[in-house]
């Protein structure tokens, strides 16, 4: 534990004393994952694994939903961030310069093209800030975007993040946003025909919709399309960038440029809040170059000198430590051992899909008899999936750290930082096979099981 006397209170805590100081938060959701099992006392992080504080080690496969890019406290982040603080050098200086937003937004320009940056704290105030330039770059409203996509959940972005539990408690919502199919290239050119949309909002993969991977050729035609109208393309890279698919971006594959790039997650280094929306310098100027728009879209804490250094140096690792290769082949591996899987497992495993280390098992639903024996209060527990109850038992007897994705909760997803190896690999599919092979009635009783040990635990 720590002998630091500001933090002794705080990562000193049992517990048990976390419990009730969670009382203040979200008590749902803690309680949520306290039932299901998540409800270990990590102490300490260390490249892809967590520590308890009984001594036990778990396999990272959920990646903080895609931000574990480099590892957990990356030995060269931690020594920039003391260095940073021990030699004083200034964070915040809002009227003035400071040199690590500059120098991270040259670093950016040169990996993609893109002249400006917009920095904030997270992705769901890129797509802000992106709706804004947007609309106001091209004098148009409309905002197209993707069934399945997930954008994030402030009033703006939640209005083209395609899930109705989580839009329909706060309509209205932003007006003019249309959801159309995802990889439906017939339904893009229907709307923009119209020719008074300002921006599609897109996912080059869709990570909270299941990991879904559109046709090869998908985005191109996307982006051909939105010339030919006049339409700005944001892809949402908050998820897929930095190397998460194999490459920097994901984009990359299809050889293409977007107007505007949405970055965040990944770019923290797994350390600090960041996010960055990137554009194309004639887009900036005609939304915010002249003198009088100069202060429409700022951050307090947005961009600020020791984020943005923490984030060059995430570029740094990648580009060093050939990430995005390593993800990209190890990606290809992952992939072939869940197709074997699927092969074992027909009954509950409906597909396997992956770019990178960015992969999906997609589960199958309960027997009829499962949804016809459970109470509603059962119901609850088991969110009406296997894959909840997969996460749990893999979490709880085999050390591995999964969840499912938020938009289509029959999908695990598969996330590990970019510094995995195979043999990370290996561990987990053991773990996988292991637990598919109780079969559904017996993984279901194990995860009850689990589960109920959880809520009876003081």
């Amino acid at each position: 534990m720590t002998k630091n006397k500001d933090l002794e209170s705080i990562q000193n805590a049992d517990y048990q004393q976390i419990r009730e100081w969670h009382k203040h938060l979200n008590t749902v959701l803690a309680w949520r994952l306290h039932s299901r099992g998540f409800n270990k006392r990590y102490v300490k992080a260390q490249n892809i694994y967590y520590f308890d504080d009984k001594g036990n080690k778990y396999l990272d496969f959920l990646g903080g939903y895609g931000l574990n890019i480099v590892g957990h406290n990356h030995p060269r982040l931690k020594k920039l961030v003391t260095d940073f603080l021990e030699e004083d050098i200034p964070i915040f200086m809002q009227a003035g310069h400071l040199p690590g937003p500059g120098a991270l937004a040259e670093k950016i320009r040169a990996l993609t093209g893109l002249d400006n940056c917009f920095f904030a704290n997270s992705g769901t105030e890129i797509i802000e800030a992106s709706i804004k330039l947007a609309r106001k770059a091209t004098g148009r409203s409309r905002v197209v975007y993707a069934d399945g996509g997930f954008h994030g959940k402030s009033l703006g972005a939640l209005s083209i993040t395609a899930r109705p539990k989580y839009q329909e408690p706060y309509q209205p919502l932003l007006p003019e946003c249309t959801c159309i199919p995802f990889n439906d290239v017939d339904a893009l050119e229907r709307e923009l025909k119209q020719e008074d949309v300002a921006l599609v909002a897109l996912e080059p993969v869709q990570g909270e919709g299941g990991i879904n991977i559109p046709d090869e050729g998908y985005l191109k035609k996307v982006r051909d399309i939105c010339d030919r109208y006049s339409t700005l393309l944001l892809l949402d890279e908050i998820q897929t960038g930095l190397g998460r698919t194999g490459k920097m971006f994901a984009y990359q594959f299809e050889d293409i440029t977007p107007d505007i790039l949405a970055l965040a997650k990944g770019l923290s280094g797994t350390l600090l809040p960041i996010g960055a929306l990137v554009t194309k310098s004639s887009i900036w100027q005609k939304a915010f170059g002249a003198r009088k728009d100069a202060t429409q879209q700022t951050s307090t804490f947005g961009g600020n000198n020791l984020s943005t250094a923490v984030a060059l140096t995430t570029f740094k690792i990648i580009e060093e430590e050939k990430l995005a290769e390593n993800a990209e082949n190890l990606g290809k591996y992952l992939l072939s051992e869940l197709k074997k899987l699927q092969e074992k497992h027909p009954k509950l495993i409906v597909d396997v899909r992956g770019k990178g280390l960015l992969a999906g098992i997609e589960f199958s639903h309960p027997p009829n008899i499962a949804s016809q024996l459970a109470s509603q209060a059962t119901e609850m527990m088991f969110d009406e999936n296997i894959a909840t109850t997969v996460a749990t038992v893999l979490l709880n007897k085999h050390n591995v750290l999964t969840a499912y994705t938020l938009n289509n909760t029959d999908v695990l997803r598969l996330e590990p930082p970019l510094t995995a190896c195979k043999n990370h690999i290996d561990e987990l599919i053991k773990a996988l096979d292991e637990t598919l092979n109780l079969k559904f009635w017996r993984l279901l009783l194990s995860g009850s099981k689990i589960m109920a040990d959880s809520i009876l635990k003081k």
